[in-house]
């Protein structure tokens, strides 16, 4: 549940923006109503929905959803936060917003947007280019929280450690990532800070494959305060694992 203070905070906010595909089903429609702020309601201006700026939405489920199925999100994988060109699509729609709640300044939104998003489509190609040697392997995610990203660098996904998403998996599914790995070669183990690392170290080990323990937001860690730091982390810590696979 969210901080009694997020309700007061949001009490006197013009414009709340959040993520979207349910990420924030479980705590973000009772924290709106407590706030009890017309402005930020569904459907209001104040009130913007981030992922209506994607044009590809990843992992939509086939058919039905239950929670037999673990963490699934039945609009679709919601961290698309780890995609940078997706995130300079966010930014136009939230400069567009802010226009049409503060007409004033709308010319400086729009400048600003357009220059993040120039920087983060500029970075891109470097971006791409540091985990050359992490895509001639094979990469085993703890979780799909690494879907958007391993999407646009390319990186060849062979499977998960977890079976369901948020269950932990059993030793039986384990095993046969594990043997899966083994028989592809060059894998790199990919987790985020707040996973179950005992797991991703152990699935590691046993694989004699590197593992690259990865900040999934800003904030996550030290020194991970902006976006491109975010990313930048997030790079060079696969390319370091790269390097390490090929380390005999």
């Amino acid at each position: 549940p969210a901080k009694p203070s997020l309700a007061r905070t949001l009490g006197k906010a013009d414009l709340l923006l959040y993520n979207g595909l349910e990420l924030e089903i479980g705590w973000l429609p009772s924290l709106i109503k407590k706030a009890r702020n017309p402005r930020v309601q569904p459907g209001q201006r104040g009130e913007l929905d981030c992922s209506a700026a994607l044009q590809n939405v990843l992992d939509v489920p086939d058919g039905p959803v239950d929670r037999g199925q673990g963490d699934i999100h039945p609009l679709g994988n919601p961290h698309y936060t780890l995609d940078p060109l997706a995130m300079a699509e966010v930014a136009h729609i939230v400069a567009h917003r802010l226009a049409e709640l503060d007409p004033d300044h709308a010319a400086d939104f729009a400048a600003r947007a357009d220059a993040f998003a120039a920087d983060l489509q500029a970075r891109v190609p470097a971006w791409r280019e540091a985990v050359a040697d992490a895509r001639r392997g094979h990469v085993l995610l703890y979780h799909q929280t690494w879907t958007y990203l391993v999407h646009w660098l390319g990186l060849d996904v062979y499977g998960e450690i977890e079976h369901r998403p948020g269950i932990a998996p059993s030793p039986k599914h384990v095993q046969a990532v594990i043997e899966q790995g083994r028989a592809l070669g060059d894998v790199i183990v990919v987790a985020a800070t707040w996973s179950h690392l005992d797991v991703a170290r152990q699935t590691a080990e046993r694989l004699g494959a590197p593992l690259a323990v990865l900040p999934a937001s800003t904030g996550a860690e030290d020194g991970v305060d902006s976006y491109v730091e975010l990313i930048d982390t997030i790079v060079g810590r696969l390319a370091a694992a790269a390097a390490e696979r090929g380390t005999p």
